[in-house]
């Protein structure tokens, strides 16, 4: 005996009325196609024909209530058909009921019934089977739910027995294989299942179009790999068709239909693309739909063409119809070029492709592009992606389905997964077969139904079966491998990454579908988050089983398909929260307690310090942000860090803070003793650092309104007091540290060979920048505290540097570099690292005022208090301790450096014995105490640091001049001078060369020697024109006062270039007494110099006046003949000289008066000295100076006569020089000089 047949059922849906349900007019429910429970006896029940029909025969009237409305969709399908159709339909009827009874009997029990029996049998068979038809007919929603069932199953087996395109051959794909498959989904009895199968295989699919999408081009250029400004025309050949009518699904805007009502190409339907400019691998990701006339002989054609060679080739035309948006005639134009002119008209390639070469599973590769009119030369490639699909405008109502209609296939395919998978207990992925995928696929590929509504119809129906199910497990895997799918489909459509951000293209109704799948789903994951782990601290244990809860709900929150205002995550999110929350406090309570755990000691504040410092570094990791966590908490909605950095930073501000009012009375109370000061110091350092860290952490996590909040935004007020002891502290370290670098380094020992200065100035350094990167590490605000700190800490770097000077100094004194008894110099390592480290501290200074910032100070400062007085007194003071140590280093440094140079003297003194003694007149002879400063330079160079380098040089020069000086002869003849300014020009180009600058070269010592040079090449003559004009330039007032003369003077130019000089001598003026009454016989001697420019003037005086210290002469001379030259010439003179006439030995020199020719004045012919103002001229007494021109003269007497001769006059007015013997008042004489009296 035959089971009964199975059903063709389907869950229940809540999404609305579908199309297919609103063709049939039945709303969706729970219901199956069954036998009765006599089918055992009765025919199958799906011939719905016979269901119409009894249901015709017994249902009530038309007015009742229970009567069904319109009939039914099969009854109405009944009367459309033809008479001949009906009687067919009860021929099989009468046959199907013979084979039925054939079934219950054997043949045998057949043949022995009578035709009596047969059909008395088969009476009582009727009325039961219209009995239980009558039933069931009366469960409208069974019925309605049945019909819909039935045409999805038969959708999709009309989709297998008649796919569009080459069928898939593999084992277990192929048609029949997927047939039988679909049989086992829906539950259909085989009997039942054949019966369709009959059915469906003359339902042939009559409309038919095929998709075709132009993706992309690759390697489209021209010869010369000239870039083109490529499109492609798109258009489907209808062999053997005259007119083949053209409809495709839609049109865009891009590719107008066409048709015409004769030729071949005017009824055809020929699709555009847009343009690429200038590109050989365009991207176009258009899709058009041609309609298919022919299976097997329609061919799909793609030409790829260059628009700025058509418009070329084409020229006005091309224009023209654009214009005139006459685009019909446009793309005739166009084809018919491409089909006969080839690339003369810009048609660089095409791609033909047979419409029956398409797989049913449609095609997504890359074609081969040929030349136009030769296929067999490949010039590019093209990725087209073809598929084949009802036309479904022309398509009739019955066979048209919706994305409803594959939802309701989906849902059978998913639910006997789903009993599988609760057999089996396994994940629901692993009962997802590939021939379930492979039903769904064709049926939505023929049918229009994109991916991405295939995508989100499987998340949906998975949502929906975990929810209704309220089993998680076994739909987990499946939930993230089908939403991944969906964001790949979404992307991989999309050529251009920015445009993936937007929203996916969904209708209304799947998004209204998802929006609710999904809040369900939510919904059920919050009730069962009963036990949750701990969410702080955050541990990459805890999050990862979070995900493994929440990883699907994090999932379907991040797609964006939600509304702005939804939160269906609510619920979650506030569990969380409050999870939070709570395990932050729990945890931050639990640390402080611990703080009060240890051993009891006098001071507890220092064990309590450092316990909260390894709470406030283990909370400020917790607190930074990770950006796995951040991410995933972020999805639900929670700012998780936000949360945990408020909730401890609220436990541990209170106990910081009163634990630092606790050190503060602790350092006050201990501030004599430096060990307790600088252990709290320290650990008051380490929490600073600690707590600012914990505070910029938490002050990141939240929002600028949230800051107000925080008590701890006020961290730096809580170490006040202690700043004072920090910098106590710093003091004592580095002075400290100074010492034992010293110590260490009190050889002064080479770091390395390439090192220029030793162990020591390197620690001293790396203190100092210890120091300032702590104080810059804490950065304090509070402007006064800030500048009072940049300026201890500028006094202690001072400070240190000076400490550091002092002792290497102290460490050479003890080496006995100091002591003289050394004759020689030798340049060693240890000399010229001991002053780089000298240098290498000090050069550190002068990077203070950047290094602390010292402008930036200085100005928050002075716009506290309002007052840029404050800032500029607080520069000037940082100032001044800069510069002053600066001083003082460079003295220190100044001390060695001078050493070196008098220990070098003993041999440069050697050297120029060469050049100013024995070889004098070799210009070569300098070279030996070049070649000796050449080595010993560069030696220094090499070792010693840039700057001390240029000291050393600096110092060296003075030195060198000077032995110079001492080794020159003196007296020798003007050639000996001449050749030692070329000895000395060779030792300034060598310190030039060597970085001495200009200025300081001309110092003071060498210009001393280059006037001694410059005095010992001059002639006679000219040293004693510069003698009486150095004399001339003293002929002020001088300390001692001598009394003065009045004169006339001036000249009168004569014939031949001579001149006569007129002088009057008039009056003195307090002359000296120089008699033992006090009084002086006085005269003037009047005469020119130098005698050897005034060998022909013979001197004149003046009458003697007796017993006078005012004597009036009122005596005129005159000296003719003299060129007029000479009153240019500086050093020609006119001497007054002023004696005392003695009767008894010589006459006593009381004073003279020089008078430079080149100030007499000139007067004419008509004019005399009288008519010249008085001169009041001093009287000087000459001093025997031993140097400048009078040295000179000195020194060559014994070989010059002139020079002797001179010296010998000059001799009188040197050496003899009376004291005056009276002591009047000078201005009481000068009043009666002016009143007239003589006495």
């Amino acid at each position: 005996m035959a089971s009964p047949p199975r059903s063709l059922s389907l869950p229940s849906t809540t999404h609305g009325p579908s199309k297919a349900m609103q063709r049939t007019g039945s709303l969706p429910c729970t219901g199956s196609l069954r036998t009765s429970q006599y089918g055992q006896y009765l025919k199958p029940c799906s011939s719905l024909d016979d269901l119409d029909e009894h249901y015709a025969e017994s249902s009530p009237s038309p007015g009742s209530a229970e009567s069904l409305p319109d009939g039914g969709f099969f009854t109405k399908l009944k009367r459309r058909l033809s008479s001949r159709k009906k009687n067919k339909n009860r021929r099989d009827r009468k046959g199907s009921e013979d084979y039925f009874l054939g079934g219950l009997f054997n043949n045998d029990v057949a043949r022995r019934l009578s035709n009596s029996s047969r059909d008395s049998l088969l009476k009582e068979f009727k009325k039961i089977f219209k009995m239980h038809v009558h039933r069931r007919y009366h469960d409208k929603q069974y019925i309605k739910n049945h019909r819909m069932n039935e045409n999805i199953y038969r959708g999709l087996l009309r989709g297998l027995l008649h796919p569009l395109g080459i069928p898939d051959k593999s084992p277990g794909l192929r048609p029949g294989d997927l047939i039988d498959h679909l049989r086992e989904i829906f539950e259909v009895d085989r009997d039942e299942h054949e019966y369709f199968i009959r059915e469906e295989l003359v339902h042939r699919p009559k409309h038919v179009q095929v998709k075709v999408s132009i993706i992309e081009g690759q390697g489209l250029a021209w010869s010369g790999e000239k870039k083109g400004d490529f499109y492609c025309l798109a258009r489907i050949v209808h062999h053997g068709k005259k007119s083949p009518k053209a409809s495709p699904k839609d049109s865009p805007k891009l590719s107008p239909r066409m048709t015409h009502s004769s030729g071949s190409f005017d009824e055809a339907d020929i699709s555009k693309t847009l343009t690429v400019k200038n590109c050989s691998n365009p991207q176009w990701n258009e899709e058009f739909s041609l309609n298919v006339d022919n299976f097997f002989t329609d061919e799909i054609k793609i030409y790829i063409r260059d628009q700025t060679v058509e418009q070329e080739a084409l020229g006005h035309h091309v224009d023209r119809h654009h214009h005139e948006h006459k685009f019909k005639s446009l793309l005739r134009m166009i084809w018919h070029s491409s089909e006969h002119d080839k690339s003369k008209c810009g048609c660089f390639g095409m791609v033909s492709i047979n419409v029956k070469d398409v797989v049913a599973q449609g095609v997504d590769k890359w074609f081969d592009v040929s030349e136009c009119g030769n296929k067999n030369v490949v010039v590019a490639k093209c990725r087209i992606k073809i598929n084949l699909c009802h036309r479904q405008d022309d398509i009739m109502s019955e066979e048209y389905f919706s994305i409803d209609d594959y939802y309701q296939a989906a849902q059978q395919v998913y639910s006997y997964a789903a009993k599988r998978c609760l057999q089996d207990d396994m994940p629901m992925e692993a009962k997802i077969q590939p021939q379930d995928r492979r039903v769904l696929n064709t049926f939505a590929s023929s049918h229009q139904i994109s991916d991405l509504s295939q995508a989100i119809i499987h998340v949906i129906i998975l949502l929906e079966w975990t929810t209704e199910n309220d089993n998680l497990s076994h739909t987990q895997h499946a939930l993230v491998k089908h939403i991944q799918d969906l964001q790949m489909t979404w992307v991989t459509k999309q050529f251009n990454i920015s445009t993936a951000a937007q929203k996916m293209p969904l209708t209304d109704a799947e998004i209204s579908w998802y929006r609710k799948a999904a809040a369900g789903y939510i919904k059920c994951i919050s009730d069962h988050l009963e036990e949750l782990p701990e969410l702080f601290p955050p541990s990459v244990d805890n999050v990862n089983l979070l995900k493994a809860k929440l990883g699907v709900t994090v999932q379907l929150l991040e797609l964006d398909l939600w509304e702005s205002k939804s939160s269906p995550h609510k619920d979650l999110a506030h569990l969380l929260l409050h999870k939070l929350q709570s395990d932050v406090d729990t945890y931050t309570h639990s640390k402080v307690e611990t703080i009060s755990m240890h051993d009891l000691v006098k001071d507890p504040v220092i064990p309590e310090l450092n316990i909260l410092g390894e709470i406030v570094d283990i909370l400020s990791s917790h607190c930074y942000p990770m950006g796995v966590v951040r991410t995933f908490y972020n999805s639900i909605g929670i700012n998780y860090y936000r949360i945990v950095s408020l909730s401890a930073e609220k436990n541990i501000s209170t106990k910081t803070r009163e634990l630092m009012m606790e050190l503060d009375k602790y350092q006050k109370r201990y501030h004599k003793f430096s060990v307790n000061i600088t252990e709290s110091s320290k650990l008051a350092l380490r929490i600073y650092f600690l707590v600012r860290k914990f505070y910029n952490i938490t002050r990141d996590n939240i929002s600028r309104r949230d800051v107000f909040r925080l008590a701890i935004s006020n961290y730096q007020q809580w170490f006040q007091e202690t700043l004072v002891f920090w910098i106590q502290t710093f003091r004592t370290e580095c002075m400290t540290r100074i010492e034992k670098a010293l110590e260490i380094d009190k050889d002064v020992v080479l770091v390395t060979s390439r090192c220029k200065f030793s162990n020591s100035s390197v620690d001293v350094l790396a203190c100092f920048a210890k120091i300032t990167e702590e104080w810059k590490a804490i950065d304090f605000h509070d402007p006064d505290s800030s500048l009072m700190g940049v300026t201890k800490i500028t006094d202690l770097i001072c400070d240190g540097a000076r400490l550091y000077v002092q002792k290497i100094q102290n460490i050479l004194e003890r080496n006995c570099y100091y002591d003289d008894e050394e004759k020689t110099f030798n340049v060693t390592d240890r000399l010229c690292i001991t002053l780089n480290n000298i240098e290498h501290v000090r050069q550190y200074l002068n990077e203070l005022p950047q290094l602390l910032e010292w402008e930036t100070v200085v100005s928050r400062i002075s716009s506290t208090h309002e007052n840029d007085r404050i800032g500029t007194q607080a520069y000037s003071t940082l100032t001044r301790l800069l510069n002053t140590t600066n001083k003082e280093i460079i003295m220190k440094s100044s001390l060695l450096l001078t050493q070196i140079t008098e220990k070098m003297k003993v041999d440069i003194a050697a050297y120029m014995d060469i050049f100013t003694r024995k070889r004098p007149e070799k210009a070569s002879s300098v070279d030996k105490l070049i070649g000796y400063m050449s080595v010993n330079l560069k030696t220094l160079h090499d070792k010693m640091m840039t700057p001390t380098y240029y000291r050393m040089i600096e110092h060296l020069w003075p030195t060198m001049v000077t032995l110079l000086d001492q080794k020159m002869l003196s007296g020798e003849r003007p050639e000996y001078y001449y050749q030692m300014k070329q000895h000395v020009k060779a030792l300034i180009s060598y310190f030039v060369r060597g970085g001495l600058q200009e200025r300081q070269v001309n110092n003071s010592v060498f210009e001393a020697l280059k006037t001694r040079l410059d005095y010992n090449t001059m002639s006679t003559e000219d040293l004693l024109l510069a003698y009486y004009d150095k004399i001339a330039d003293n002929m002020g007032t001088p300390l001692d006062y001598f009394g003065h003369l009045a004169l006339k003077f001036a000249y009168i130019e004569e014939t031949r270039g001579n001149i006569t000089v007129y002088v009057k001598v008039i009056r003195g003026c307090d002359l000296p007494g120089l008699d033992v009454t006090g009084l002086s016989d006085p005269y003037v001697i009047l005469s020119l110099h130098p005698s050897t420019m005034f060998g022909h003037v013979k001197p004149q005086k003046t009458r003697i006046v007796e017993q006078t210290l005012n004597p009036v002469f009122n005596t005129s001379f005159q000296f003719p003949n003299i060129p007029r030259d000479y009153i240019n010439i500086q050093g020609a003179v006119v001497l007054l000289s002023v004696f005392d006439y003695d009767k008894i030995g010589n006459d006593d020199f009381a004073g003279e008066v020089v008078i430079r020719l080149s100030s007499i004045p000139k007067i004419s012919m008509s004019q005399t000295v009288d008519s010249t103002s008085v001169v009041m001229m001093a009287l000087q007494r000459p001093s025997a100076s031993l140097e400048g021109p009078f040295q000179v003269l000195v020194e060559r007497k014994s070989w010059d006569k002139t020079a002797k001769t001179f010296l010998a006059d000059r001799k009188r007015y040197l050496e003899h020089h009376r004291p005056r013997t009276d002591r009047p008042s000078k201005l009481t004489n000068f009043f009666s000089f002016l009143t007239g009296d003589k006495t």
